[in-house]
């Protein structure tokens, strides 16, 4: 018999529908800036994706054309824990991403569309019940750029 397909579960939307909130600053941040409890009040506010226009398969929120941004946003994740939780990223060029402080990827280059990427074991146990934080930094050294991150849980057949 066929198995019938997983069923994908959003946890934290990426901006390829809709453009998402996110806190963020071209300016290098105070070393804790990745934490859950980090102030980023007074980061600026934009939409997702965060990019230039051009760069392929993007859907651009908010201009970045700098060499760095540093990107915050919080999820709710309700009273339980996604079974399969993955990064959903598109990202042009090197980019880390950290789950409530620690560190979830480490990705160089480039992807032309969004993938579906595993967390480290050290961010899965990171997450909790309730709100958790997303912390993105990404450099770009040359042509198109863009970032956007979300989180999906593949929810079993």
């Amino acid at each position: 018999a066929l198995q019938s397909p997983p069923r994908i579960r959003e946890l934290l939307p990426t901006s390829r529908r809709a453009g998402q909130s996110w806190r963020y600053t071209l300016s290098t941040p105070d070393s804790a800036w990745t934490g859950s409890s980090f102030d980023d009040s007074d980061w600026n506010a934009g939409r997702g994706g965060f990019g230039t226009a051009g760069t392929p398969g993007t859907r651009i929120g908010t201009t970045w054309d700098s060499s760095d941004i540093w990107m915050r946003a919080t999820f709710d994740l309700g009273p339980a824990l996604p079974a399969e939780p993955y990064l959903l990223v598109h990202h042009d060029e090197d980019a880390e991403i950290y789950l409530n402080g620690v560190p979830a990827a480490q990705l160089t280059g480039y992807l032309s569309g969004y993938a579906a990427l595993p967390l480290s074991a050290a961010a899965r146990a990171a997450l909790h019940p309730g709100r958790n934080s997303i912390a993105v930094h990404a450099h770009n050294s040359r042509g198109g750029q863009y970032i956007d991150a979300g989180i999906i849980d593949v929810i079993a057949r």
